[in-house]
């Protein structure tokens, strides 16, 4: 049982490692669009055409054939010395030889959150609202745990909660109470003198 553990302690070390070790790719890291930040989710862009600029880069391919590669997604929490992890892992998207992105990709979109796990497994954590994480895509094999990296994008922040209903401002628009008071009057105002100049107007004609 110890040796056991002994062997699955130096697999994890020597994974961390060799991700550690591995160069990162200059691949842009995007959300999917400004209205996919949520309090607790935030939805990616999914790294199209990231396996064929890795394909052109490495001098083994057969690492990761196309038909078993996965995509992981590695999230860094600001504030937060740990890296944790999507626990699920995506197909490689496509990529058109004319167009980087399919014409309709919603579907392949990648969900960050609600929760995210550790490395290797061993604890779950929650996206919080309004905090900033940064994100990074891992290129996974059946051969070989992680073949490629990207580098980390920058701080995406997720929405804050909506503010409690004591705290709003019960008048309308927002104005004060003398305000909204004074905006009463001045229309009554006018419509007594719209009024008034209708009634002269029909008196002169008689």
């Amino acid at each position: 049982m110890a040796r056991g553990s002994c062997c699955l302690g130096v697999l994890l070390l020597w994974l961390r490692l060799g991700l550690a070790s591995l160069p990162p790719l200059d691949y842009p890291v995007r959300l999917y669009s400004e209205a996919s930040r949520l309090a607790t989710v935030l939805r990616l862009r999914p790294p199209y055409c990231f396996y064929e600029r890795w394909r052109q880069d490495t001098v083994d391919p057969s690492q990761a054939p196309r038909a078993s590669a996965r995509i992981g997604v590695h999230v860094w929490p600001s504030g937060d010395n740990a890296t944790y992890k999507v626990p699920q892992v995506y197909p490689v998207p496509p990529c058109s030889p004319l167009f980087e992105e399919p014409p309709h990709p919603p579907k392949f979109a990648y969900d960050v959150g609600p929760g995210l796990a550790c490395l290797d497994d061993t604890c779950t954590r929650d996206l919080l609202p309004g905090r900033r994480y940064r994100v990074r895509f891992v290129l996974h094999s059946r051969a070989v745990p992680q073949v490629a990296v990207t580098n980390w994008s920058r701080p995406f922040e997720t929405r804050g909660l909506p503010q409690s209903f004591r705290t709003m401002d019960p008048s309308p628009g927002g104005h004060s109470g003398g305000m909204v008071v004074v905006t009463v009057l001045l229309s009554l105002s006018v419509l007594l003198l719209l009024a008034a100049m209708g009634l002269a107007v029909i008196v002169g004609h008689r």
